[in-house]
């Protein structure tokens, strides 16, 4: 059996996010794991509290650097989501999964056995593998947001909107539909022998909801008013 954590929605970098409350919990988690899933949305290049995105780049790197050097007997897998599906953090984490033998990158999903691992944007309106790859495109070249921007969102997360908006617009039950449309059109439902899904984006836990034969996990987000956990399994 291989010893797995997973962890969705980090977004490292945004104010609003308490993400660097975790860094022990995560290091702990890995230290225990064979496998380590960065379950995406690890970082957030459009929200970013740094001065560039090539600065954010350079952390980010740096940061999945360190971690997998301090873990090395573990196998650590960045899987993007859309706030990290950034063209050209994708171009570093090339040079770096061939720098460090224990680290891969995927832009969309992840299979291990009957273990599917994705981010979970398909769950916006029902997609197919074509659209997410028209949707994510858009986010390719995105622009830091601004100071107002960032004021205007703060104000919002203060009177904790963002709860409600991620209740009202991913419910359980349309949400397991959407990503389970997704996985038919990709070839990874249950009749193509996944059996359990951990997904993320929504910012709702799930646990152990099941739907079509597929039982799902959501750890949720550590964003402000928001529940959130490392996620473990045996696989």
């Amino acid at each position: 059996m291989t010893s797995v954590c997973v962890v969705s929605d980090l977004h490292m970098f945004c104010r609003r996010s308490e993400w660097n409350h975790y860094l022990e919990q995560l290091d702990r988690a890995a230290a225990d794991a064979d496998l380590f899933v960065f379950n995406g949305d690890t970082f957030d290049f459009k929200w970013t509290t740094l001065e560039s995105i090539d600065h954010t780049v350079e952390q980010a790197v740096e940061f999945l650097r360190s971690f997998s050097y301090r873990h090395a007997p573990c196998q650590v897998h960045v899987n993007l989501g859309n706030h990290d599906h950034v063209q050209k953090f994708m171009d570093a984490l090339d040079r770096l999964s061939r720098e460090l033998g224990n680290l891969s990158w995927h832009p969309y999903y992840l299979r291990v056995g009957s273990t599917l691992f994705l981010h979970g944007d398909v769950a916006n309106r029902k997609m197919n593998h074509r659209d997410l790859e028209r949707y994510r495109a858009s986010w390719l070249h995105h622009k830091k947001q601004g100071r107002i921007r960032n004021q205007i969102y703060d104000v919002a997360f203060g009177a904790k909107a963002h709860v409600a908006i991620s209740r009202l617009a991913f419910p359980h039950k349309r949400t397991l539909r959407r990503v389970a449309a997704y996985l038919d059109d990709i070839g990874h439902s249950a009749g193509d022998g996944v059996s359990r899904v951990f997904f993320g984006h929504t910012h709702v836990p799930v646990s152990g909801a099941t739907y079509n034969g597929v039982t799902y996990h959501n750890g949720g987000a550590p964003m402000k008013g928001m529940k959130f956990s490392l996620l473990k399994a045996k696989i």
